[in-house]
Formats: C-alpha cells, sequence, structure tokens
C-alpha cells in the first residue's frame, strides 16, 4: 500500500472494470480478514512481543461509496503530524544559516571498504563516522543540537497550524490515495474505523478542521 509508481497509469484513470476488479479483491481480502477488520492493512496493530506499543501513523486500505473506488490511505496522528512540521521548520532555518562550504562538510557521506574475512566474500562498505562539526553562529552547538534547540522553542511557544484533515490524493496506482491527520493519541483498531467513518459521513471529501 504504497504510493504508487508514476510509470504507471494512476487508479482513477483505468477502465471500469478493471476498477471493479480491483475493488472486489480488496472487498474479499477484507471479508476474510483474521479479525474481521473493515479495512486491510500490512501493519500489525497489536504485536505479541509488545502489546502496549504506540501506533502514529499506519497505512490501510478501505472500500469507498462505490464499487469503482477504494482508499489507500495514510492516516497520521495529530501530535505526529505537528512533530513532523516543527521538524521541518528548524532543520530549514539552521540549514539557512550555514554556508556552502559548511554545507559540504555537514552533509558530506564518506565511507571505507570493509577488509573480506574469507575468499570470495563480497565487496561492502561502511560509513565512517566524522567528528561533531560545531558552529559559533550556533553558539558552539553542532547542526543536530541547534535543530533540536528550535524544535523545543517551537513546541513551547510557536502553536502550530497543523489541524486534523483529510487530502485527497489522484495520482496513486492502486486505489485513490488518502492522507488523513487524526486528534488520536495511538492508532489502534478503533481509531482507524472511527477515521474511516468520519471520512464517510464527511462524503468522501477533502476537508479541514478550522
Amino acid at each position: 500500500m504504497k504510493r504508487s509508481i508514476q510509470a504507471r497509469s494512476p487508479f482513477v484513470a483505468l477502465p471500469r472494470h478493471k476498477r471493479r476488479d480491483a475493488v472486489a479483491r480488496l472487498g474479499w481480502k477484507i471479508a476474510n480478514h483474521p479479525e474481521g477488520c473493515p479495512f486491510w492493512t500490512d501493519h500489525l496493530l497489536i504485536d505479541p512481543e509488545d502489546p502496549e506499543r504506540i501506533h502514529n501513523w499506519v497505512d490501510v486500505c478501505f472500500l469507498g461509496a462505490d464499487r469503482f473506488t477504494f482508499w489507500n490511505a495514510e492516516i497520521v496522528t495529530l501530535r505526529l503530524a505537528r512533530q513532523d512540521e516543527v521538524e521541518g521548520r528548524s532543520f530549514k532555518a539552521v540549514y539557512a544559516q550555514l554556508n556552502e562550504q559548511e554545507i559540504a562538510r555537514e552533509f558530506a557521506i564518506e565511507t571505507v571498504a570493509v577488509p573480506r574475512t574469507r575468499p570470495g566474500q563480497m565487496r561492502t562498505r561502511q560509513w565512517v563516522q566524522r567528528p561533531v562539526q560545531r558552529y559559533p553562529q550556533f553558539e558552539g552547538r553542532s547542526f543536530t543540537e541547534e535543530c533540536q534547540r528550535l524544535e523545543a522553542n517551537f513546541l513551547a511557544s510557536d502553536p502550530s497550524e497543523v489541524t486534523e484533515r483529510f487530502e485527497i490524493d489522484p495520482s496513486y496506482a492502486y486505489g485513490i490515495g488518502l492522507h488523513a491527520v487524526v486528534d488520536e493519541p495511538t492508532l489502534d483498531r478503533a481509531a482507524i474505523e472511527r477515521c474511516i467513518e468520519r471520512f464517510r459521513k464527511l462524503g468522501e471529501r477533502e476537508w479541514r478542521s478550522a
């Protein structure tokens, strides 16, 4: 349930009989789901080895309002969406304070060959861990430390504009893409079902919370 490969035709551009067949196949998978879920996912919602594990995002597929539509959805908690937004803003702000030489040095990738331990072994390489670079413009902090400092400041003093929403992406090759941000503490089965039910009640359209 990944984003479509651009070389493939979008699902919405397929002939109706192909879309109908794809919907029928997904419906069969959902109907035979061992846990009786009204959706299909490759995610392990309850991990036997870690039953308290918190899911902040999941990919699910569920049937649409007609027999020619199903939704390939990425569902993200509001907390994670806000965290991602703050991390992105912090990275851009810190990156903008580096000159070209500092950028080249900070993001340089260096590897070395790993010695073979037996004849015929495949050649491999490993990353070289470079010394942490500190910058006077960040008062002696590293790039990562300055990003973390800004993130903390943004979270404490700058309200995020990220809200609950449903955004539709018709470019997917498998189903119609849906990006959902929901105000749920964790994405267990009940939270996913609430998200699907809300989307359906809205008429399966784009929506953003005020």
